[in-house]
């Protein structure tokens, strides 16, 4: 592969992983499913969802619990080939959240993970086939984890 190769696939996937965030931070999730292959698996620190399914179970199961205010912010965002068609890319994850609605008091991130992510190309699109939060700091306000079945 090229730079510019490797310089287009860290556009793409780093406007991809914004776009991804934007729709769990404005839209709740809704449409978290279209960002993921139907295999794919997701570790949290506490929880791991494997398949597109439980993925998107876990997003409206956190719509349905009423409102939330959330902020996921990352940097040092870096991704690299893996293959032809799959990569993989690493970022430092911010997330500022709270139940309610804005206007919230401020306090530092609730966490600050290391997100791993796995990539496959399907048609012109990069889809997640593996995503995992190692998280580094914590603070005192909780995470959200549904007990799915299944998981």
């Amino acid at each position: 592969m090229t730079t510019d190769d490797v310089l287009k696939l860290n556009a793409e996937l780093a406007l991809q992983l914004a776009n991804y965030w934007h729709e769990i931070d404005t839209n709740g999730g809704k449409n978290a499913w279209s960002y993921y292959t139907e295999d794919a698996v997701f570790h949290g620190q506490f929880a791991s969802y494997e398949g597109v399914a439980k993925i998107q179970q876990f997003y409206d199961w956190r719509v349905a619990q009423g409102p939330r205010l959330a902020v996921h912010a990352f940097t040092n965002f870096r991704a690299w080939f893996t293959g032809e068609d799959t990569a993989e890319a690493t970022n430092y994850l911010f997330l500022y959240a709270a139940n309610g609605v804005k206007v919230l008091p401020t306090h530092p991130p609730i966490t600050i993970s290391l997100a791993t992510d796995k990539y496959r190309k399907v048609g012109d699109r990069w889809l997640c086939t593996y995503r995992r939060f190692e998280h580094l700091f914590e603070g005192d306000t909780p995470i959200t984890n549904p007990q799915l079945d299944d998981k």
